[in-house]
């Protein structure tokens, strides 16, 4: 059923957030359908990152039922390579489902069957009685072939998976979530046995035909089928309700559809009950291929921003474009313009030489708030290198540095405290010489005033008996002697002497 663009565009409005799961990242929308299921998980297959477009408590830790022998089959085929050998229904493995009101194929006791009819028993008919003779095939024992079930998910990273029994017989301890058994799921597809095993409508052992227990595959059911559906695995149990996994294409779009935890119920409200896990995965499947659509986003060479470049020679900057092409599922209709480019850890600076097509960092495509894509960025074109920029650069970032600065201003300090000191003292000896001279002027001012008012004295060296010093040919002599006086033809001139 198509839509129209008006009214797909009043249920863009309801675009729920973007949810982080392990392994998987898109825009994840909110279907305008009624579901009735406790927790689901649409994702496509047509992108290696297999993105969710629509999902309800996909963390949440639900009983799996019989989809736990997605996982069985797995097992079995990671350890068994040649599926045409042979084994016998053991009395444990008979025992095992007796009296447990589980599916099962029939099978007897000391009845020789081959893995790969196990396998489709398993897969096709869901029967619980093959698994455990799988198990003891595989592992020696139901126990031991469990533990190789819960460690083969951990590698896959199912943090919320937990397995007690192969055939997924209700045990509170037996569990997993949407989003774990997508990636089991997802994981068992890339096997090209499993996905033949499991999308097998009908299969015959003996004289009897056993049909797919994914009521979407058979025409005969109105109400379930689904003419796109194919595969993958059903489950129910009064306490994980009505499940399934399966898978549908159309147009050349590909889905994977989890349902979890559906009831009962005359959805109709014709007096009839309906499984609503196949309800609910027709309406998902639908949803998406009326409303959802591949669009290019953004093209390979498309510039989205530009860096600066350092030592550039001939730029300083250079423009970063798209590595690849975008495709991703958007709103049919989608108005480009309403989409955000915008670069992710975009550094500040890149370094001389840049190659053309180097990687520099991502970009998110944003629509409607929400991340839809993420794309490599890589440098548009080359950048040479600038040898001469890079010396100039490399000595700014010398004088740059914190202890560079601090040594540079210490010496700086220290100079001009030298050259202060250096002046002040070359200041205070002219001040002296200054001095000096303006004392020795009013020397010679008062010697020769004296010259002209006063007789010189005559002191007699050889009478005082004195030895005469500091004034060329004369020395000290007592009593003093002022200047003017003559000692032995010697005139006094020095006034800051006292003679004695």
């Amino acid at each position: 059923m198509k839509k129209t663009v008006s009214f797909f565009l009043s249920f863009v409005l309801l675009l729920s957030a973007v949810f982080c799961v392990p392994g998987f990242s898109a825009a994840v929308y909110k279907p305008d359908r009624k579901l009735y299921s406790q927790a689901y998980m649409l994702l496509s297959l047509d992108d290696p990152s297999f993105p969710v477009v629509a999902e309800k408590n996909q963390d949440k830790r639900m009983y799996p039922a019989s989809l736990t022998k997605i996982v069985t089959t797995m097992v079995v085929l990671n350890k068994v390579k040649d599926l045409s050998q042979k084994t016998k229904v053991s009395q444990s493995a008979y025992d095992a489902v007796l009296g447990t009101g589980a599916q099962t194929a029939g099978l007897k006791v000391g009845e020789s069957l081959t893995i790969e009819q196990l396998l489709y028993l398993t897969m096709v008919h869901s029967a619980c009685d093959a698994c455990h003779v799988l198990a003891e095939f595989v592992s020696g024992s139901t126990d031991a072939f469990v533990a190789e079930m819960n460690s083969w998910v951990q590698s896959l990273g199912c943090k919320n998976t937990h397995f007690v029994n192969p055939d997924g017989l209700h045990d509170p301890n037996h569990y997993s979530t949407a989003a774990d058994l997508a990636k089991i799921t997802l994981k068992a597809l890339q096997n090209d046995t499993f996905e033949r095993i499991s999308t097998t409508v009908q299969y015959k052992y003996k004289n009897t035909t056993f049909t797919h227990t994914n009521l979407m595959l058979q025409s005969g059911y109105v109400s379930y089928y689904y003419e796109y559906a194919s595969g993958i695995k059903t489950g129910s149990t009064e306490e994980a309700g009505y499940c399934v996994i399966t898978k549908a294409s159309k147009d050349g779009y590909n889905y994977l559809a989890v349902v979890l935890g559906a009831p009962l119920i005359d959805y109709n409200s014709d007096g009839y009950v309906e499984k609503c896990s196949f309800i609910d995965a027709a309406s998902l499947f639908d949803w998406a291929f009326d409303s959802l659509k591949y669009t290019t986003l953004v093209s390979e060479s498309d510039v989205i921003d530009e860096v600066p470049v350092e030592n550039g020679k001939d730029a300083d900057a250079v423009q970063l474009v798209a590595a690849k092409d975008v495709n991703t599922i958007v709103p049919a209709g989608l108005d480009k313009s309403a989409v955000i480019i915008r670069a992710v850890d975009k550094p500040e600076s890149v370094q001389a030489p840049v190659e053309k097509g180097q990687k520099i960092c991502k970009a998110e495509i944003v629509y409607a708030d929400q991340v839809v894509a993420t794309v490599q960025l890589v440098a548009a074109n080359r950048v040479e290198l600038s040898t001469f920029l890079k010396i100039l650069n490399a000595v700014k970032a010398f004088f740059s540095l914190t202890v560079v600065r601090i040594v540079l201003g210490a010496a700086v300090l220290f100079v001009l405290v030298y050259l202060y000191l250096f002046i002040r003292n070359a200041r205070r000896k002219s001040k002296r010489r200054a001095e000096k001279m303006r004392q020795y002027e009013e020397m010679q001012t008062s010697g020769n005033r004296a010259r002209r008012t006063c007789r010189p004295r005559c002191i007699d060296k050889e009478k005082y008996g004195v030895a005469i010093r500091n004034i060329p040919g004369a020395g000290a002599l007592y009593p003093p002697a002022y200047p003017g006086d003559v000692i032995k033809g010697c005139f006094v001139f020095d006034l800051r002497r006292q003679l004695r």
